[in-house]
Order: structure tokens, then sequence, then C-alpha cells
């Protein structure tokens, strides 16, 4: 017997318990992960599913997938399929969930892990999995065409970002003092041109700063591998996500780092009904990017000092989601 933690529409984790092959209530919600393995040449690991599975028999499928269980979370459960299904120890540290599609049922987290592993490694279970083997985009995309594998409706946006330089790795505790230190080099032209010495994320204390880490998600934005800025985000209030503070270091403006994060993070969240964020009213190409992505002011404005003022924005139409199967 399979059981599930049962989530509502808003990922919101309820005291209750679902056994899978029972029919959920409407509105309940469980959780799903699909691994996409990618090696160092740019190749996909993947799977053929048994031919008397349920659901998409004899088909090609990512490295490996299924519902977490009662107690797991997202990380736990892509490493349990994928050492259940094809018997790897995944290298959780080298992924990232890079989008999440919300179907009438559940949340289905899409895990990109960039790891090597050979076809010699892996033990397939026989219950499972017929097949497994390396494949390139181009042959992926041949074998939806022919029909020979699961039609996901998020290749396009699968491929797109395991082809970019930019990455989004979620931060911990241990990550607070880099990033502090990168968030005074990004305000310190804010901070020197406004002097707004009690607001300023320049002399926030790291106690403060360390607060983030217990609300919400903070990723490290990477750039070709190297640490390019960082972004804040949490719920304010069910459907409504804050995209709190976003940094990029100087030397990598103009490479569109800001906008693809903004995009991928409504991709990973598409439980939020809207999105809010706060910037300077007078810093004119901050304003034009936000409104450029579907933002708009919503008259909330705070005055800071004569020099500054904190207007806020919102975005409530258009985000960025991926229609499930």
């Amino acid at each position: 017997m399979e059981l599930w933690n049962v989530y509502d529409k808003y990922r919101h984790k309820t005291d209750r318990i679902h056994e899978r092959g029972q029919e959920m209530k409407p509105g309940d919600h469980h959780l799903v992960v699909h691994v996409w393995i990618v090696n160092d040449d740019g190749q996909y690991l993947i799977q053929r599913r048994q031919p008397w599975k349920i659901g998409f028999p004899n088909m090609w499928d990512c490295s490996a997938a299924g519902s977490a269980v009662m107690g797991d979370d997202s990380e736990q459960a892509a490493v349990r399929e994928a050492k259940e299904e094809i018997g790897i120890d995944l290298d959780i540290e080298k992924g990232e969930v890079i989008f999440t599609v919300k179907f009438s049922q559940g949340f289905d987290d899409i895990w990109l892990v960039r790891q090597n592993v050979g076809i010699e490694e892996l033990q397939l279970q026989e219950e499972e999995v017929a097949e497994a083997r390396w494949a390139s985009e181009e042959e992926i995309r041949e074998m939806v065409e022919n029909g020979e594998f699961i039609p996901f409706n998020y290749f396009d946006q699968l491929f797109e970002i395991v082809n970019s330089p930019i990455s989004l790795q979620e931060a911990s505790l241990e990550d607070a003092e880099e990033l502090l230190a990168l968030q005074r080099e990004v305000f310190m032209p804010l901070y020197e041109k406004y002097k707004d010495h009690e607001t300023s994320p320049v002399t926030q204390t790291m106690e403060r700063f360390s607060a983030r880490f217990k609300r919400g998600e903070y990723y490290k934005i990477l750039f070709e591998g190297m640490l390019a800025g960082s972004v804040h985000v949490y719920e304010k209030s069910p459907g409504l996500l804050k995209l709190h503070i976003i940094n990029i270091l100087e030397k990598y403006h103009n490479k569109g780092i800001a906008q693809e994060v903004m995009k991928r993070l409504e991709l990973m969240y598409p439980e939020a009904e809207a999105w809010e964020l706060d910037t300077i009213l007078t810093e004119e190409r901050n304003c034009y990017l936000y409104e450029k992505m579907g933002y708009k002011r919503t008259g909330e404005d705070k005055v800071i000092n004569k020099d500054m003022t904190i207007i806020r924005y919102r975005k409530n139409s258009g985000l960025s989601k991926i229609e499930s199967l």
C-alpha cells in the first residue's frame, strides 16, 4: 500500500493522507517528480516503459519518475525514484527543479541533474523499465514525432533551460556570508546615491539577513557556473508570491539574466495566482524591465526620504505556466 501526503491548490501540505489507487477528493493534490539526467555531451538518459505499464506502455520516458510517498519532499522523491528504477545514486547537488507542472490532482516537479552515468552501471527495475539509453535532443524530438516518446508539453522549455548558461541553485544558511557580501556589492551604488541608511540592503545585519532562509526559498543565480546573483522568493499570502529581492552583479548586467530568472520562477511556482515586487521609483531601467515582464504599479508607494520612493508592482495575468498532458 502506497500512501501520499495531500496538498491543497497552493501546495500547502495538509494533515491528511491519501492511499494510492483511491479516488482523490476535488481540490486535493499530491507530489510527483520527473528526473532528467543530462551528461557532459548534452545527451539525456531515457528509459522505455514496460509494455504492461498503465499509462504510456512501451513508450520512452525521462530518466526516472514517480509519486512522492508519505514523508518525501521533492528531493527525496527524485533520489528514491532514480535508485529504484535505474539503480543509480543521483548526484542531487548537481540538480535543480527547473519548473513545476500543476495538473488536476497534483504538482509535478521537473528535475534536471547533470551527471555522467555509464549504461553498464544501471540496474533496471524489471517491473517498471524495459531498457535505457542515452539520446540527443534531436533524437528525442524525432521519437516524439514518431509516437515513441511520451509527448510532454514542456520539451521546448526543457531544452532551452538545459542549453542556457543560467541556472538556479537553492541556497542554504551556509551560503549566508557569501550572499550578504554579494547583496552589499550590488546595492552599494544605490546606497551612495540615495543615502537610505535605515532601509538599504547594504546596512542589513547578518542576523536579519539570515532570517530570510527561514521564509520561502533563496536561490543563487549562476551564469556559466559562476555566482552572478541571487533571488529570494516567499509566499506573502495564499496565491500571492513575493519576488523579494533580486541581485545581479554589475559585470553580469545586459545578459538577460534577470528577465530569464523571473520567467523561470513563474514556471517553478504554478500555484501562484499573482506576483509582487518593490523597486525604486526613479530607477527607470528596473521599472522598464518589470513593466516589460507584465507587472503593473499598484499605487502603494512608500517615501523613504526626499530622493527615494519605493513603489510596488504586481503581475496577476499572463503568468508563465506549462499545461499538463
